[in-house]
C-alpha cells in the first residue's frame, strides 16, 4: 500500500488536487512523506526530543493527530527523485496557500509548532471524537 492509499478517500482526492496545483505553481514534483500513522508510530514521533533522541517534530501524542485517522499528509517537493529535505520555505508557503484555497488546514500556519509540510482535513476532530466514543477503530 502506498502512503497515498493510507488516506481516507475524500481527503485523498483533495491531496491529489493539492499536489497537482502545487506542482503547477512551483514547477516541482511533490510527494507524500507521511500519510496515516498508527498510534504507536505517533507516540514514537512524540517521544523524539523528549525521551528519545532527535528534535521535537510534533506536539501530538497518539490519538491526538489527524494522521492517526488518515486525514493528514506531509508533502515535500522532490529533487532528483527524492525528498528535498532542505527545500525553501517559500515552496511550502505556496503549497500551504493552495491547501487553504481547497479547504484544507495547513501546518505552515500553525501557531504552536511550525509544520510546513503538513496538511489536514479540518473535520478530523469529529472523527477523533467518534474514536473516543468507541465508534471508530484506529490501529
Amino acid at each position: 500500500m502506498t502512503r497515498l492509499e493510507t488516506l481516507e478517500p475524500l481527503f485523498r482526492e483533495k491531496v491529489l488536487e493539492l499536489i497537482a496545483r502545487t506542482e503547477e505553481a512551483t514547477g516541482r514534483d511533490w510527494a507524500l512523506s507521511d500519510g496515516r500513522r498508527t498510534i504507536a508510530q505517533q507516540n514514537a514521533l512524540y517521544a523524539q526530543g523528549r525521551t528519545a533522541s532527535g528534535k521535537v517534530v510534533t506536539n501530538a501524542k497518539g490519538g491526538q493527530s489527524a494522521h492517526n485517522f488518515g486525514l493528514a499528509a506531509d508533502l515535500w517537493p522532490l529533487k532528483k527523485g527524492d525528498f528535498d529535505w532542505s527545500a525553501n520555505q517559500s515552496l511550502f508557503k505556496t503549497m500551504a496557500d493552495i491547501a487553504q484555497e481547497i479547504g484544507l488546514t495547513a501546518g505552515f500556519y500553525f501557531k504552536s509548532i511550525h509544520d510546513a509540510p503538513h496538511v489536514e482535513d479540518p473535520s478530523w476532530k469529529q472523527v477523533q471524537a467518534a474514536w473516543k466514543r468507541g465508534e471508530v477503530e484506529v490501529a
